[in-house]
């Protein structure tokens, strides 16, 4: 995840990290009164943001999110050691949306047009499904929430209303985000945002992760549903076959996403190229 690391030396994309945050914590921390699990989730429009922000801010805003989880936490009076898979969890949101954008879709502007919707969609339910599994995971290994429980309710937060709210405020922000030149091929020289070989393979690795996470809690769920008192595992111990198999999952979805980004410096790509945006027809990364 080399792009997530040196996009901190330029100074509009740690900007971009406090803009991405504050509209974060600023949708979330209303919210929090919407809750489900006292302490641990709530209705969240805001699962929107991070997929927006990804689209267009790149690391910058895998950062905003994770911190902008924290603070919401903080502020919102949530703040528990489930916490810490959240920094996680959301971080990867935005990341993954991002990296598998840039998998998908090459250097094409993701601008929100009616034709890139399906794209959207697909990057946005990546992200959300990563970012279930791996919070859903910390917290059940903490002993502090079934992880069937937590993992089903965060991808419908982030994998339903996310992606909704990313449609309408995506084609909104785009044009405004590109006229200030703060998209992060505006601000990233190539080679710091352009995936090796690996891009595909780690596609394939983080979707099989996250459908084994979400497999693992409906499996568990349903179930729960039709053998009530008969003793299914409880979801809330590392021993137990859903969080165990959660565990594994997590780990595919993070060597997924690590396969996705740019692992080390092209020595092709010139540090002062100017971004592409190619045509519709471009090719994506590979």
């Amino acid at each position: 995840m080399r792009d997530a690391i040196v996009m901190w030396r330029h100074t509009k994309m740690v900007v971009l990290v406090a803009l991405s945050g504050a509209a974060y914590v600023a949708i979330l921390v209303p919210f929090k009164i919407a809750t489900i699990i006292p302490g641990f989730t709530e209705i969240r429009p805001a699962s929107g943001i991070p997929v927006v922000c990804g689209l267009l801010f790149g690391p910058a805003a895998a950062w905003g999110s994770a911190f902008g989880n924290l603070v919401g936490d903080i502020f919102g009076g949530t703040l528990t050691p489930g916490s810490i898979p959240g920094f996680v969890g959301n971080f990867l949101v935005a990341y993954v949306t991002y990296r598998m954008w840039r998998v998908l879709r090459g250097d094409r502007h993701a601008d929100g047009s009616p034709g890139q919707l399906g794209w959207m969609a697909l990057c946005s339910v990546a992200g959300g499904l990563v970012c279930a599994v791996v919070i859903a995971f910390g917290v059940a290994a903490m002993g502090l929430v079934p992880y069937q429980v937590l993992a089903l309710i965060i991808t419908a937060n982030n994998c339903v209303i996310g992606t909704i709210v990313a449609a309408i405020l995506l084609p909104i922000l785009y044009p405004l985000a590109r006229s200030f030149g703060l998209l992060y091929q505006d601000i990233l020289a190539p080679d710091e945002y352009t995936a090796g070989p690996a891009g595909w393979a780690g596609m394939i690795l983080t979707w099989a992760g996250a459908g084994l996470g979400l497999l693992a809690a409906a499996f568990v769920a349903v179930a729960d549903s039709f053998t009530t008192g008969v003793g299914v595992p409880g979801g809330v111990s590392l021993l137990d076959p859903q969080v165990l198999t959660a565990g594994f999952a997590a780990a595919a979805v993070l060597a997924g996403a690590a396969l996705m980004s740019p692992l080390t410096a092209s020595a092709s790509a010139s540090p002062l190229a100017p971004p592409v945006d190619r045509p519709d027809g471009a090719a994506p990364e590979a």
